[in-house]
């Protein structure tokens, strides 16, 4: 997403990463990432109790995960510390339009289990 964040500007579109980490995590984490995302916090996990994301162990460390993690080692792409947060928590994906109305809704089934971001591009459009 970062390399196509103009894409996401030119359609009008915010993007918001919340994350339950802390503030410095964060800090660390977008200096490494995509520094211009807005990042909430939620260090209770409201937001990821409201929208049912899941923690899971084994489906954060299953073998879809490992080869994932493996073939990002082997190409070479830097691994992101943790900063010592839960890995178990699983994210998602999802769209909210100006009336507060969620329009697309992906919660992750596993930490590799994101949308294309062409598929999020696409669903922005046809809104």
């Amino acid at each position: 997403m970062c390399e196509r964040q103009q894409e996401f500007e030119n359609l009008n579109t915010k993007i918001f990463i919340i994350s339950f980490s802390t503030f410095p995590a964060v800090q660390a984490w977008l200096k490494e990432t995509c520094s211009d995302f807005t990042v909430l916090l939620d260090s209770e996990r409201e937001v990821y109790k409201a929208y049912k994301l899941e923690r899971s162990y084994w489906r954060s460390r299953n073998l879809r995960t490992r080869w994932a993690y493996l073939q990002a080692w082997l190409a070479g792409k830097k691994r992101y510390d943790s900063h010592g947060e839960d890995t178990n928590q699983l994210g998602g994906d999802f769209m909210i339009d100006t009336q507060g109305i969620i329009r697309f809704a992906h919660p992750s089934h596993d930490p590799t289990d994101r949308p294309p971001v062409d598929e999020l591009i696409n669903q922005i459009k046809q809104l």
